[in-house]
């Protein structure tokens, strides 16, 4: 007879790892449409494929030479805050595991090392990304770089776990007073040695720096596995990391219910923004008011501005003009749809609108939300294609090319209608 195949903490954590996977390729796959992100993807992997090789072979931003080593390893320090640790600990545990130390010692043994793992692969996609800035700018060898990708990985993996210790431990103000001094301190010491080392850059500063951090990692490890009194805080951080992308998939899925406000955070007070009192300018003030007291609308507002201006400011010329154009456009197509939505609202149906003037309202509405944003994408556009000084003359270009779409968009829509 085959004898059973014994069950050991190696193989729990396999099994409950394996569990963890497929459970959050279930719920992606039940909040992605795959036809939308095959439109998506593929287009944007081409076009990322052709602005990365350019990054190698054609002339780099002007920005890019004068771009301080602190910002950069500032920006890498944010994305090592995000992540975290997973042991795959579990409340039936205590009833077991708990007791059993040397199978709870492997399960976080093999958590920690699985976290360290991460924390390097992110790394070296970042440092591939950044490898351009850091060969043609900073004028590092592979061997440096190479180093710098293991730094990073083994800082980034130590603060993940010192910040998983400090959660574990404490609770309530404690822990948020002490995860701020926490946050500052690490982030301050990772700017000033990734600054320090990479000067120059000498490679026994990183190879110095790199022993340093090994050490602390190390010691990190021995600390969390010697850690008494933590297994109610295990679970629950296991459990807050477990389902962190299933409630950011449902977030964009689901609407989360919402306290009813009593006041509104902009606009509060009822001031009047145009002088002139006629109906179109008052519709117009109501609309825009409306638009900035909806959270929903203004938050799609901001995260529209926000990947409109990163996508002037990357592409070289004339993609960038191609695109800030497009995007002048789509934005002024959607402002134009939320208006229509308040136009068909109970409350504009109360009143009895002449269609000259409630047009009339809606370009103006449009034209209030669309100039500022399209004002700050040229001058981005500018500030990146040809310096701060002529970023103006671009803003002001870009505004009068809104200006025309919103009223030409306005005019096909009065004798549409």
């Amino acid at each position: 007879m085959v004898e059973p195949k014994r069950y050991t903490p190696h193989l729990l954590y396999q099994r409950r790892q394996k569990e963890h996977l497929r459970e959050q390729w279930h719920n992606f796959k039940l909040v992605v449409d795959w036809t939308v992100w095959l439109y998506l993807l593929i287009p944007g992997l081409l076009y990322f494929i052709g602005w990365y090789t350019s990054l190698w072979t054609k002339t780099l931003p002007a920005w890019t030479a004068s771009l301080p080593l602190p910002l950069l390893t500032g920006i890498i320090e944010l994305i090592i805050l995000t992540g975290g640790v997973l042991l795959f600990v579990e409340e039936a545990d205590v009833l077991f595991l708990k007791s059993r130390t040397a199978w709870m010692r492997t399960l976080m043994m093999r958590g920690l090392w699985r976290v360290t793992v991460l924390q390097l692969g992110k790394m070296m996609l970042i440092i591939a990304l950044a490898a351009p800035l850091l060969v043609r700018v900073y004028e590092m060898s592979l061997l440096q770089i190479v180093l710098t990708c293991i730094w990073l990985g083994t800082a980034a993996s130590s603060q993940v776990i010192a910040i998983r210790m400090l959660k574990v431990r404490y609770t309530g103000w404690r822990r948020g007073l002490l995860m701020i001094l926490l946050v500052i301190a690490m982030a301050w010491t990772t700017v000033r040695t990734s600054t320090w080392m990479l000067e120059g850059p000498d490679t026994w500063k990183i190879m110095l720096s790199i022993a340093a951090v090994l050490l602390l990692l190390m010691m990190l490890i021995q600390m969390s596995l010697r850690m008494r009194g933590t297994f109610e805080g295990d679970v629950r951080e296991d459990l807050r990391s477990r389902l962190r992308l299933t409630a950011l998939m449902l977030s964009q899925a689901v609407s989360k219910p919402k306290a009813p406000q009593t006041r509104t955070i902009i606009f509060r007070k009822p001031r009047k923004l145009f002088r002139k009192r006629s109906i179109p300018n008052r519709t117009a003030e109501i609309a825009f008011k409306a638009f900035f007291r909806n959270s929903e609308t203004l938050k799609l507002f901001l995260q529209l501005g926000s990947l409109s201006i990163a996508a002037v400011a990357l592409p070289p010329f004339p993609v960038n003009v191609i695109v800030c154009g497009l995007l002048v456009i789509m934005l002024t197509v959607m402002l134009y749809r939320g208006w229509d939505v308040l136009a068909a609202s109970e409350y504009v149906q109360l009143v009895t609108y002449d269609s000259d003037a409630l047009h009339k309202a809606g370009s103006i509405m449009v034209r209030m939300l669309l100039l500022p944003l399209a004002v700050l994408m040229g001058y981005v556009m500018g500030l990146f294609w040809l310096g701060w000084l002529a970023g103006f003359l671009t803003a002001a270009c870009t505004a009068a090319f809104g200006y025309v779409v919103v009223s030409a968009a306005g005019w096909i829509r009065q004798t549409r209608a």
